[in-house]
Parts: C-alpha cells; sequence; structure tokens
C-alpha cells in the first residue's frame, strides 16, 4: 500500500527545484519536507524524493535496492549506429558491480594521491596567471566582474586539461564536451525537444569521436595522464581493460565532473564569503583554513543538489512503501543540512568538526571519482584568488543566472567587486 503523497506535497509548495528560490538554496526549500513529509512523490518530474540523511545513505550504500542502472539516457534511434546503447548503457554513473567495479577501478587509478599531488604547484601557478591577465586587461571592471567562467571555470578546465595532456588549442573542442555532458545527463528525465535534441546528440557523439583518436594513439603510452592510464590499463589476458567507446565516454564525464562541479563550489564559496568577511581575514592567516572553507561550502550547497537512483524491489523509506522499479532521487543538499545529523545546519562555519563529513561527493560505490581532484584544487583556487583579492564581494540582488537544469543545476554567471 502506497502512502499517500500528493496532499502532502501540495501543502509544500516551496519545494520547486527550478524556482527562484530552489535555485538560491537546495537546502532551505528541503527543510519543510524533511520534517512533514521527508518522502514524497514529485508529479513534475515524476521522481520520489527522500530528504533525511539516514534515508539518504541507506540508498547510496544499498546498491542492489537501489540500482544506478538505468541513470543513462536512451540513445534517439536516428544515432545508434554511431553510438550504441550497449556504451551508453555504460557510464559510470549508470552501472551497478560487477561492471561498474572494473570501471571504476581503471578509472580511479588516475585520481590517486601521488598522481594529484604533483599538481598542486602547477594550479597555483596557472591561478596566477588568469589573475594576471584580468589584472593586465584595461577592459577589466572591479566593481562588476563575470568571475564564474572567467576565473573559477578558467582554472578548472585548465587544470583538467592538463591532466589530460590535451593542447591548448584543443580547448574550444573539450569545453564543448564538457558542457554537452551534462546537458546529456539530464535527457533522462528532461529530454530536449527536436530539433534541440538530435542537435545535442550530434555534438555528443562528436565530442566523443574527438576522444577516442586520443585513446587510440595512447594505447600502448607508458604516460600517466588520465587517457594514457585508463588506454594503457590491461585485463589479465592482455586486452585492453575497456574499449574506445567506453574510455571516450568516461572521459566526457570526467570533462564535466572534473571542471564545473569544482568551479560551481568555488562561486558557491565566494557568496558565502561575501557575508563572511572574518572569515576571509582568518584563511588568509592561516592558509590551512582554506579546505575548511571549502568542505563547508560543499557541505552548505553541493554542486549536485541531488543523485538519482531506481528501486530494483519494493522497499520502504521513513515510513512510504516505494514500487519497484521506481525512480528515486535523494536530496544531498538536504542531507547535508539534516538537524539529526549536523549541528545548527544552516549555518555557514569553517570551524566546524569533522567539516568533512557530509555526502556532497555521496557515498558508497558511486563516491565522486574526482573528490581528491576537487579537494586538492578548490582550496588552492580559493586562497589564491583572496591572497590577490582579499576584498572580493560579490555583488548583491544580481539576477540568479542557471541553467534550467535540475539534477545539476549549472551557476553560469556571477558578478564580483574588489
Amino acid at each position: 500500500m502506497i502512502k499517500d503523497t500528493a496532499t502532502s506535497l501540495k501543502n509544500l509548495p516551496e519545494f520547486n527545484p527550478v524556482s527562484e528560490e530552489g535555485f538560491k538554496d537546495p537546502a532551505l526549500i528541503c527543510q519543510r519536507a524533511r520534517k512533514e513529509q521527508p518522502v514524497f512523490f514529485y508529479e513534475p518530474l515524476g521522481v520520489w524524493i527522500v530528504t533525511r540523511r539516514d534515508d539518504i545513505e541507506r540508498v547510496l550504500t544499498e546498491w542492489e535496492t537501489f540500482s544506478s542502472v538505468a541513470n543513462s539516457p536512451d540513445v534517439p534511434a536516428n544515432f545508434v549506429d554511431r553510438f550504441p546503447q550497449e556504451v551508453m548503457s555504460r557510464m559510470v554513473t549508470a552501472m551497478d558491480p560487477p561492471d561498474h567495479t572494473q570501471a571504476r577501478r581503471v578509472l580511479q587509478s588516475s585520481f590517486v594521491k601521488s598522481k594529484l599531488d604533483p599538481l598542486a604547484p602547477i594550479i597555483e601557478a596557472r591561478a596566477h596567471e588568469i589573475i594576471d591577465e584580468i589584472l593586465a586587461d584595461p577592459k577589466t571592471d572591479r566593481t562588476n566582474f563575470e568571475i564564474m567562467d572567467t576565473y573559477c571555470l578558467n582554472l578548472t578546465t585548465k587544470t583538467l586539461m592538463a591532466l589530460m595532456d590535451l593542447p591548448d588549442e584543443e580547448r574550444p573542442i573539450f569545453e564543448q564536451a564538457r558542457d554537452d555532458a551534462i546537458l546529456i545527463l539530464a535527457q533522462t528525465r528532461e529530454p530536449f525537444p527536436e530539433p534541440a535534441q538530435s542537435k545535442l546528440w550530434e555534438r555528443y557523439i562528436s565530442d566523443n569521436e574527438y576522444f577516442r583518436k586520443y585513446v587510440e594513439a595512447r594505447r600502448d603510452s607508458d604516460a600517466h595522464d588520465i587517457i594514457s592510464t585508463c588506454a594503457s590499463a590491461r585485463k589479465p589476458d592482455g586486452s585492453p581493460a575497456l574499449s574506445t567507446e567506453r574510455i571516450a565516454m568516461h572521459l566526457i564525464e570526467i570533462a564535466f565532473a572534473g571542471t564545473d562541479t569544482t568551479a560551481q563550489a568555488m562561486a558557491n564559496a565566494i557568496t558565502f564569503l561575501s557575508d563572511k568577511p572574518d572569515y576571509v581575514k582568518e584563511a588568509l592567516a592561516d592558509p590551512l583554513l582554506w579546505s575548511n572553507v571549502f568542505e563547508e561550502t560543499v557541505r552548505r550547497r553541493p554542486s549536485a543538489p541531488f543523485a538519482g537512483r531506481i528501486t530494483t524491489k519494493d522497499v520502504e523509506l521513513s515510513g512510504v512503501q516505494i514500487p519497484e522499479g521506481q525512480a528515486i532521487w535523494v536530496a544531498l543538499a538536504s542531507a547535508n543540512t539534516d538537524p539529526a545529523h549536523t549541528k545548527c545546519p544552516m549555518n555557514f562555519d569553517i570551524h566546524r568538526e569533522n567539516g568533512a563529513d557530509h555526502l556532497a561527493f555521496t557515498k558508497g560505490r558511486h563516491t565522486c571519482l574526482g573528490a581528491p581532484l576537487a579537494r586538492l584544487q578548490g582550496p588552492i583556487g580559493l586562497r589564491v584568488l583572496y591572497e590577490r583579492l582579499p576584498e572580493l564581494q560579490m555583488i548583491v540582488d544580481q539576477p540568479l543566472d542557471f541553467a534550467d537544469v535540475v539534477l545539476l543545476p549549472i551557476r553560469q554567471s556571477l558578478l564580483v567587486k574588489w
């Protein structure tokens, strides 16, 4: 017997992920739902929303009951000859063990500490270079400057291209692949109308073909960049661990996950620090605090507010019966601000004990592969930014500028002054 949630949902009009309030603060729109109706069916998207941390941790860790397999979009019929559905169904975010285990093992080898630590001085140098260019440009308006694309995304893109050992002149292609990745992921719940959908898939497959040439060229490489590491991985019998098409698809996933999410986190940190100038002074005096700033930012506002799963059998969460085959979205922003787990959860506090105890990078087998890179790059990017521009402030009352994608809302611009 499914608990009737329709009445409760009508009484929770503030839960609208694509409203101005939802884009402004995803955690805020979940507060009443978490207290009064922690699990409910959200008709506009056809998904069940889960808001309490205990329930969310269960969904994220019990993969046999809450599967990721159905999280891949359907390839349109006119493109399956160039990109078979069986390849698309092998997205990292759309697999369960054992297939997921094999792919993750190959990809994770590119994000180990020994390979990332040498990047720290490179990230710092590139951050300084970007700010040098900003300050040297006579067109720079220090009273009204767009920093999301110009600094945050610029830095993360340069870093990941370096990790993949891609030439700077091919940055437009990389950026296109990065931007297309999130739109393709969104197709599972928010398909585009034609002709926009066909144009998106044409670009996405061209993105894949771009990465395929690098995979093939580096099959026998002993280099340590991400592409070489994945391309040269072998099964015990000596054959490639993953097909060229699959590696190319995973590289596109990484292109988005390794750039936009960290850039979003840095921009979100700017919004929080604009209300906490004393925290800026503290972190400038003690640079180790920039890691706290980053962790508290993604706790309070994860770059991805939701994560999706599919039920493989009838299941009960917080007294609500959910049938087999239902789409579930767990509200990570709500889990991170659940008062049953976190003291004063809505406060932005860089002095929390166990500040990394949050679900911004999810949990379990699908914990974000790029979390170690984000935790390296985010604090460095913020430290350099405020060392160079210590009076940086977000401009208040600016219009919100987000791409209209529910699962992973993308801030497209952020205006600041200094």
